[in-house]
C-alpha cells in the first residue's frame, strides 16, 4: 500500500468516498489538498475524517500509522498544514485560516544524543530509498493529541503545538504561537499566546 501523496484535486463529493485509507464524508470541498503517510508500513485503518459541508484546503501529514485527525461538520480550513502522530480533532463550525501549523509532537527529543540519532537514521533510511523516517525512534518524542473545539477560530500563520486545547468559541489571533489550553470564548494572541479578552 503506497499512500505517499493523493489527492489534489478542486474538489470531490460523490467520486471517492473511501479510498484507501483516507475517509471523506460526502458533500465536502475539498481545495488543493495532499495527503501524506510517512511510514512504509501503514496499518489498514482511517486515518483522515472530513465530515459534510466543510471546506478543505491544506496538507495532512501523518509520522507514522498511529495517527487521526478529524475534522467535524460545518468548518472551514484554509491552506494548512496538519502533522500527526497521535490525534488531531477539529470541532463543529470551526475556521482555520491560511498558513497556520497544527502539530501534535516535538519530532525530536530534547537528548542531542538522540537528534544525532535521528539524523543517522534519515541518511540510512534515505541510502536505503526508504521513507526517510521508517526507522525513527519515536518513543523519546513528545507527543500529545490537539483539540479544536467548536465554532473556534484560528487566524492566519498561527501554530498550534502539542496537548493544546482551544476552547469553544475561542479566538486565536494572527501569528500567535499556542503552546497552552485557550479557554472558551475567549481571545488569544501572541507569542507565546496568552488571553487577551474575554468574549462572554
Amino acid at each position: 500500500m503506497n499512500i505517499r501523496k493523493i489527492y489534489n484535486q478542486y474538489k470531490f463529493n460523490k467520486m471517492l468516498k473511501q479510498h484507501k485509507d483516507l475517509y471523506i464524508i460526502d458533500s465536502s470541498t475539498i481545495l488543493n489538498n495532499s495527503f501524506s503517510l510517512r511510514t512504509d508500513t501503514p496499518r489498514p485503518k482511517i486515518y483522515l475524517t472530513i465530515k459534510k459541508d466543510c471546506i478543505i484546503g491544506g496538507q495532512f501529514i501523518f509520522e507514522s500509522e498511529t495517527g487521526f485527525i478529524s475534522i467535524d461538520e460545518h468548518s472551514y480550513i484554509g491552506n494548512s498544514v496538519f502533522i500527526c502522530h497521535s490525534k488531531i480533532e477539529i470541532g463543529k463550525n470551526v475556521t482555520i485560516a491560511w498558513g497556520s501549523t497544527i502539530y501534535d509532537h516535538d519530532s525530536h527529543s530534547l537528548d542531542y544524543v538522540e537528534r544525532r540519532k535521528d539524523i543517522d537514521d534519515e541518511l540510512n533510511d534515505i541510502r536505503a530509498e526508504r521513507n526517510f523516517i521508517s526507522n525513527k525512534n519515536w518513543s523519546v518524542v513528545n507527543s500529545k493529541p490537539i483539540k479544536i473545539c467548536d465554532d473556534a477560530w484560528i487566524g492566519m500563520n498561527c501554530i498550534i503545538l502539542k496537548g493544546v486545547t482551544i476552547g469553544e468559541g475561542a479566538i486565536v489571533g494572527a501569528g500567535s504561537v499556542v503552546t497552552k489550553d485557550v479557554p472558551a470564548w475567549t481571545v488569544a494572541g501572541g507569542n507565546p499566546a496568552k488571553v487577551i479578552k474575554t468574549l462572554k
